[in-house]
Parts: C-alpha cells; structure tokens; sequence
C-alpha cells in the first residue's frame, strides 16, 4: 500500500523566496521546527497567531499560505470578502501587480486573453516567466481568441517563443470576451462593457476564499473555455528551394 503525502507548496514557495528555512522560521515564532515541518508536509493548519506571523516574516498572505484559516474564525466567506481591490480602469491598476501576480504562482496559471499585446506591455518578459514556472511543474494555460482583430496581434506575432516552450497549453476560443489573469487563488479580471474598449474598462482584483462565491464563477468559466478550446501548433513555414 502507498502512502501519499500531501504537502503545503504555497508555504515552500514562501519560505524559499524568503530565503528561510524551517529553524529559521521556527526560531523566529518561538516554536518547535517539527510543527514547522508539519505545516510543510501536511495540510495541518497553524493557530491563527503562529500563521498571522509566520505570514508576515515571509512577507506573505496568511489566508493563501493556509486557505483553511479562516474556517476556524469566520463563517463562510461572501462575495465581497474575495474583492481585493477594484478598479475603474486598466490604466489605474498598478503597473507592477500584472507580473507580481504571475510571479507569485506556485501551482496555477491561465490566461484568458482577448488583448495581447497590452498583456505584452504590462509584463514585459512574460515568456520567460512562463516557461520558468513551466519548468518548476506550475501548470500553464493560455488561450486566446480564433480570430484576433488588428493585423499584429496573434499569439504566434506577439510572443512567438511561446509556442516552442515545453509544458504551455495554447489554445483559441472564438467566445473569447473578458481578460482573466489567474495565478493560484489570485484572479485579475477585466469586465468588459459594451461601448467601452477594454482600456476602459473596470478590472476586479479577486482572491478564492473558501467556497469562493465570487471567483468561483470565473474560475468554473476559465475551466469550460479551455476545455472547448482549439489547441494551438506552431506554423511549419516552407522555405524556398533552388533547384
């Protein structure tokens, strides 16, 4: 018979990116390192004040590190505790939470993209930040619309590379609409708005809590596009021959 462990990646990632380790971080809460060491390898959740610290020493979020907090001090979430920010347009939206937020995935991350080559500008070595996580084992989708308007603005003319990349999942969908950015629990969604150009656009910054009453729908959304969606294949290009 296996035995298979189930481990805690959002807290490894946190702790590596910090530079900390498990008598490091144990040292610093004042605990024993094998309850550091169970938070690691198991889904045991700490108390709320060991998690609330732990969090801010790795400069994290405690309720991404340990979603399950909250089932003990709260009830349920609703709706607009999942609201992180909201914003009025695309141009208010922080320039650096677009690459900070796919920085931070450790698991997870799609991209529903109607607009490329704003995505292009807002993260400008999205190439290779994708295929870095790729390589780590983060699952990667892309899909974007069957039929993109303007002459430039594929995903073969925008980021070519992205097609060669080992472990990407690239498709199209011609019910392409919104823009959702999706990095493990994070959500940064543009709704769109008939008579706005998505510039205009507001943008809801969400983050998945519990049964998540909000994200949820575009979560379930992300899931249904990609698995309606036509997988993407890099162009064979025919290279002339003098005879």
């Amino acid at each position: 018979m296996t035995t298979t462990l189930t481990g805690n990646e959002r807290l490894r990632a946190a702790m590596v990116a910090a530079n900390v380790t498990i008598e490091g971080l144990a040292d610093h809460l004042g605990i024993d390192p094998k309850s550091v060491g169970r938070w690691l390898n198991t889904d045991r959740t700490p108390h709320a004040r060991n998690a609330e610290a732990a969090a801010k020493y790795l400069r994290a979020d405690a309720y991404h590190l340990w979603p399950r907090l909250g089932e003990r001090h709260r009830s349920a979430p609703t709706a607009q505790d999942e609201v992180v920010a909201c914003y009025p347009m695309r141009s208010t939206v922080p320039y650096g939470l677009w690459r900070s937020t796919l920085a931070g995935a450790a698991t997870v991350i799609d991209l529903a993209v109607s607009n490329l080559l704003f995505l292009a500008d807002a993260v400008w070595d999205l190439p290779t930040l994708l295929a870095d996580k790729a390589s780590a084992g983060v699952r990667v989708r892309i899909v974007t619309p069957e039929d993109p308007a303007g002459p430039v603005t594929g995903l073969g003319d925008v980021f070519p590379s992205l097609l060669t990349v080992p472990g990407l999942r690239l498709s199209t969908h011609p019910g392409l609409r919104a823009d959702v950015m999706r990095a493990d629990d994070d959500l940064l969604v543009t709704t769109p708005i008939d008579g706005l150009t998505p510039a205009l656009a507001p943008v809801l910054h969400l983050r998945r809590l519990g049964p998540a009453p909000m994200s949820g729908g575009y979560l379930a959304t992300l899931d249904h596009l990609f698995a309606t969606a036509v997988p993407v294949r890099p162009v064979a290009h025919l290279r002339a021959v003098a005879a």
